[in-house]
């Protein structure tokens, strides 16, 4: 199914149409105007190494928090009830060690940077992955949802700052929305930047794996001219009716836009259609929710969409893959492994039987995909999640919410392969060396992409804000 979905929240965001009007901008001008003066010219950061480098980026997002200590940032040597079940072993880069069951990525760490020194210090999957999905912090703390006044998405702030030419979404997030047991995630979307920067949603009806979005199969008898008619018909009403919200009208006219875009466009079209793949390129990805969704992914890079957000999947999937054949429903977030006392599955059996098969295969096929097809060196591909797991191991066999240290990986792009930037003491609690914050993540995601740190969006007040606190990781790329 494809979902186009509106937040039912009030849309007091972003610049008025007077305001655009004395800024003399409009059509496709305004999306030019913001790139010339937000994305370009001569600052510290525009000529450094990896600057503008990915023209998309893949941010693959592990809902729940997935465990550094137990897979990028192993402890072998600490104590009994810190170092865990798993065994690190060698990967093809001399003194890099990962788990043991990622042995396809060990295979590809000469491709691949691991950033073993993030922190944040919040331990809330909501607030959390606010600040993961978009480097600043929410107003709020703790399991909170979505507000009009949030900080806009890496996807929706790339959407304003460097649209893609002719009708590609910018922004396409999948399989489907997340969410805790109480609230949609924040940091997910437009935030203040309105409805019209919300990514284009994609989900695959349970049980398939067929992504296509069947709004996007234009009725046959629908031609270009009929289409065309209609698309002028509603120009004239929108121009010649009194305007009661014109906040409303800028976000649903971006929404038409790209409706329209989208139907009369079959280049883009194709693009979504996976079932076009050959079966044995979908096979080497995996037959599950998770590898399908990162085909889609290098099917929309390779189109050319600028950011492309894969959400683990966390609700009811098909799990012949991954469970016997059960049907597994999984009510909170997969890599959320606290243990029994919260109904889900302790954090070892989990990780080794459910999580870290697919995401070898999944991850090792797409980076091998980008390298064959001539796309690693202009796609950016990020796995993260919103905070790591506690050191200690606790009574239930799991581990707890842990934002004071952990890891994320890199590749693709400029980015420095066979790369371990950072440390965390001895037990995994905190960064010992180069600590990483979410601003400079952001910092660097958005250098990669071609923007500035210093680059501003506008809220519905039009206040300025850059689009990142901090400036890039410099030492992460080649």
């Amino acid at each position: 199914m494809f979902v186009l979905r509106p937040r039912p929240t009030e849309l007091a965001q972003g610049m008025t149409r007077r305001r655009w009007l004395e800024l003399g901008l409009g059509g496709g001008a305004l999306a030019g105007a913001f790139v010339a003066s937000n994305a370009g010219g001569a600052t510290p950061t525009a000529g450094a190494a990896g600057f503008g480098r990915a023209k998309s980026c893949i941010l693959i997002y592990l809902f729940g928090g997935p465990s550094h200590i137990d897979i990028w940032d192993m402890k072998p040597d600490a104590p009994d009830g810190i170092r865990g079940e798993f065994k690190p072993i060698a990967t093809n880069v001399p003194g890099i060690r990962i788990t043991e069951h990622l042995p396809r990525l060990a295979k590809r760490m000469d491709r691949l940077a691991i950033v073993r020194s993030m922190g944040h210090g919040d331990s809330s999957h909501g607030s959390a992955s606010h600040t993961m999905m978009t480097g600043r912090r929410p107003r709020a703390l703790g399991e909170v949802g979505p507000t009009p006044e949030d900080f806009p998405s890496f996807g929706s702030v790339i959407s304003r700052l460097r649209p893609p030419a002719g009708p590609l979404p910018p922004y396409v997030a999948l399989p489907w929305v997340i969410s805790t047991s109480t609230n949609l995630v924040p940091g997910q979307d437009g935030g203040f930047l309105g409805q019209g920067y919300d990514p284009f949603r994609i989900s695959a009806p349970a049980a398939t794996f067929d992504f296509f979005p069947p709004d996007l199969a234009v009725d046959k008898a629908l031609s270009p001219g009929r289409l065309d008619a209609r698309r002028l018909l509603r120009s004239t009403l929108e121009e010649s009716k009194p305007s009661f919200d014109p906040r409303l009208d800028r976000d649903n006219g971006v929404l038409y836009r790209r409706a329209f875009d989208l139907l009369s466009a079959p280049e883009v079209v194709r693009a979504f259609q996976i079932n076009n793949e050959d079966p044995k390129v979908r096979e080497r990805y995996g037959m599950n929710p998770f590898g399908q969704s990162l085909l889609l992914a290098r099917r929309l890079a390779e189109a050319g969409v600028p950011l492309i957000t894969i959400y683990w999947p966390d609700r009811t999937e098909p799990a012949a893959f991954i469970n016997n054949g059960v049907r597994d429903n999984v009510a909170v977030a997969a890599w959320d492994t606290h243990g029994h006392h919260v109904g889900a599955t302790p954090n070892f059996p989990m990780l080794r039987d459910k999580n870290l098969p697919p995401l070898d295969i999944g991850s090792s096929a797409l980076i091998d995909d980008l390298s064959d097809r001539g796309l690693i060196d202009k796609t950016l591909v990020v796995w993260t999640g919103e905070f790591g797991r506690s050191p200690r191991v606790n009574g239930d066999a799991g581990r707890d919410h842990y934002g004071n240290a952990f890891s994320l990986m890199l590749a693709g792009a400029g980015i420095k392969g066979g790369y371990v930037h950072g440390s965390t003491d001895r037990i995994g609690a905190f960064p010992a060396t180069d600590p990483v914050s979410a601003a400079q993540f952001a910092a660097t995601l958005y250098h990669s992409m071609g923007i500035r740190p210093n680059a501003e969006v506008v809220d519905g007040l039009n206040r300025p804000f850059r689009v990142a606190e901090a400036d890039p990781v410099s030492a992460l790329f080649a």
